[in-house]
């Protein structure tokens, strides 16, 4: 990811509108404009240069823009300016994108076979290199909910043929999805072994408990479907275990593996795109609740961050960094617990809930808060709702 750069005097804006083919762009100014101020496109449309009082900004947009040279600027003072850009026919179609077109983080054919999986906080081998011989994508980011509720919810008056035929399919109770050693599983946000392939790390019922080195030493003093998984070396929470799949699952974003193209390592906010992405492109839901892995329930302070996908498909550049990023766009508010349970326990509820670590909430709400102050001002709330940019997950380094 580049770097960021120094706040400058002219704040730009620059976001592609795939869908009518456009590019929205909205520069704040240190001041009212005046005769001094003036915006022109460069280096044949790829480029904004914008003028105020002394002071030159200058922007790569996030895609080629065919207009004249010279932007008008309104003759009534504001600090505050927007255009809508034309898009080259030629970049136009390159654009189109859906939810099921996106780049996941670390799949199973990106990771080298026999790799190590480290600590990303210390670097100690919590999966020492050689251990895993294989490795297999799970089949959807709520696998393990769907194995729960076949084993609860197995229909009696099927066929034998009916039942076979959704068995073979990998929804029977006789095909549940377990770890197994050797094999690492691979799901959007997480990788999944067999404890015994595992080295270093400690397990606890909660994230300020006590800690234990086996899963069944813990086990004594949870209640839940969850362990919390800890590094043994610097003690940061690195996964969970599940009681349900009998396995350890390791947060991509908590960890570092070797991969077989050269790849940056994702970060929290982009696996939560990347669920968000998954989740709209299997039930259509653009709401989301994104909640703690274990209830804090009984902690009335708890917030949990509700998001409503506008834009799954955002390009945009801004003066605040270097080159161009892929993000979504994203209302988001912070709700308590009272209106999480009303939002997403009906039956019929468009909200899907989403369950992460506390921290990877946080870094999610982080960035959006942060992302929030890169957009024109008219454009960062919405009623009740604040605007921000969840960063996707690309291939580039």
């Amino acid at each position: 990811m580049a770097a960021a750069k120094p706040n400058a005097a002219i704040s730009i804006y620059a976001e592609l509108l795939s869908n009518i083919r456009q590019v929205s762009v909205g520069v704040a100014l240190p001041s009212p404009s005046d005769a001094s101020t003036s915006a022109e496109i460069v280096d044949g449309g790829r480029r904004l240069r914008v003028r105020h009082q002394g002071h030159s900004e200058v922007l790569d947009l996030p895609a080629t823009v065919t207009t004249s040279a010279v932007l008008a600027v309104p003759k009534v003072a504001s600090a505050e300016q927007s255009w809508r850009l034309p898009v080259s026919p030629a970049e136009a179609s390159a654009t189109r994108f859906s939810p099921e077109d996106q780049a996941v983080p670390w799949n199973s054919t990106d990771i080298k076979v026999g790799s190590s999986i480290c600590c990303r906080e210390c670097g100690s081998a919590v999966v020492q290199g050689g251990k895993i011989g294989s490795w297999k994508d799970l089949p959807s980011e709520n696998w393990a909910e769907m194995m729960e509720f076949w084993h609860c919810h197995k229909p009696h008056d099927h066929g034998e043929h009916e039942d076979e035929a959704l068995a073979n399919r990998g929804y029977g109770a006789n095909s549940a999805i377990t770890a197994r050693p050797g094999v690492g599983f691979v799901d959007i946000t997480s990788f999944m072994f067999v404890e015994s392939d595992c080295d270093g790390l400690l397990f606890s019922s909660s994230t300020g408990g006590t800690t234990f080195s086996t899963s069944s030493l813990a086990m004594g003093e949870a209640s839940g479907k969850f362990l919390h998984v800890f590094c043994s070396s610097c003690n940061t929470e690195v996964g969970l275990y599940s009681r349900l799949a009998v396995s350890v699952t390791l947060f991509k974003w908590q960890v570092t593996c070797e991969t077989v193209s050269p790849t940056r390592v994702p970060t929290g906010p982009e696996c939560l795109a990347s669920t968000l992405l998954a989740t709209i492109s299997q039930s259509g839901c653009a709401k989301s609740v994104i909640a703690p892995h274990v209830s804090e329930k009984d902690n009335a302070s708890t917030r949990v961050l509700y998001l409503w996908v506008l834009n799954p498909n955002v390009n945009y550049t801004s003066s605040a960094f270097e080159g161009r990023r892929a993000a979504m766009k994203i209302l988001y508010q912070e709700i308590g617990l009272d209106e999480w349970n009303r939002l997403t326990e009906p039956l019929t509820s468009d909200v899907q809930d989403i369950n992460m670590p506390t921290k990877a909430i946080e870094a999610a709400r982080d960035a959006l808060k942060s992302s929030n102050m890169l957009l024109p001002e008219r454009e960062r709330f919405f009623k009740d709702w604040s605007t921000g940019l969840l960063e996707r997950w690309s291939l580039e380094t």
